[in-house]
């Protein structure tokens, strides 16, 4: 005891040993424990959410991705499939028009697209050649209706390699007569999607 009653303290006391005695903050810090948890814990939630989000913007991509592979193969198989009729008859030429506007919307390229009108355009003139040999045959050149029928085969031809190209598909020969034979667009693969067949 000192001269006056009073006990020297030997050591200040420390900052855990204040906390601890201290009712106050121990319940500051059990606060402030729960604060941080709930913070951390929404944090690992919107990360979560993020996650989740972008794997199914993936998952939807990839299916509307095979669905518009799917359309535009379609449209190409109808449009090389006109092209074999479409030098005898109007309707083969209609179809070709309509095909066109179908694959002008799904092409994947602006060249694909051109390709496609210049199909169209090229048979509908033979067409028109081959009405005029019909109603005039002795003023008709057979060199004229031969000279558009090789332009329409090229066309046709050009087409083709673009969509090949575009959809990945190996060709086996340049020429669309060698590939196609009778059937023309059986070369490009069919839809992805499931047959009844076993």
């Amino acid at each position: 005891m000192g001269s006056f009653g009073l006990v020297a303290p030997s050591d200040p006391p420390s900052w855990l040993e204040v906390l601890a005695s201290s009712p106050l903050a121990a319940a500051l810090i059990a606060v402030l424990g729960v604060i941080g948890t709930i913070i951390f814990t929404n944090l690992r939630e919107k990360d979560r959410q993020e996650h989740e989000r972008l794997l199914k913007d993936a998952e939807l991509a990839a299916a509307s991705s095979g669905r518009l592979r799917d359309e535009r193969i379609a449209a190409y198989r109808k449009m090389l499939a006109a092209t074999s009729t479409a030098h005898v008859n109007r309707e083969g030429v209609e179809v070709l028009a309509g095909t066109y506007a179908e694959i002008s919307l799904l092409a994947g390229s602006y060249e694909l697209s051109r390709a496609a009108q210049g199909v169209w355009i090229e048979y509908a003139k033979l067409r028109r050649l081959g009405v005029e040999m019909e109603k005039n045959p002795e003023e008709a050149s057979q060199e004229d209706y031969a000279l558009a029928s090789d332009k329409a085969d090229t066309a046709q031809e050009q087409f083709l390699k673009l969509a090949r190209e575009e959809l990945g598909v190996e060709g086996r020969s340049p020429s669309f007569r060698d590939l196609e034979g009778s059937t023309p667009g059986e070369d490009l693969p069919g839809p992805e999607t499931e047959t009844s067949e076993p």
